[in-house]
């Protein structure tokens, strides 16, 4: 009878270590997050910033060429258009 009380003390014994090891293994995750949450932080708006400027680069020159592009087209309506006015009124 004696066997079977200790095998039950070390299982419950090794199930209280195992549940202490796991809580330890959380919350040394959960303070590994916490100081590393700066460092995170500022990798990110690195990548936002480097980004954003890329997306200025390349997308300025785009932009800059299709605005040049429709203001031909429309310089020339909003002339037909103000000589219409002009000759109406």
């Amino acid at each position: 009878m004696l066997e079977v009380f200790a095998i039950l003390t070390m299982l419950f014994v090794g199930a209280v270590v195992l549940g202490v090891v796991v809580l330890l293994a959380g919350l040394l995750k959960i303070v590994l997050k916490l100081a590393l949450l700066p460092l995170v932080l500022g990798v990110k708006a690195l990548v936002f910033v480097i980004g954003f400027v890329i997306a200025l680069v390349v997308v300025g020159p785009v932009v800059l060429v299709v605005g040049a592009l429709l203001l031909i087209p429309l310089l020339i309506l909003g002339g037909i258009v103000w000589a219409g006015v002009a000759i109406v009124t």
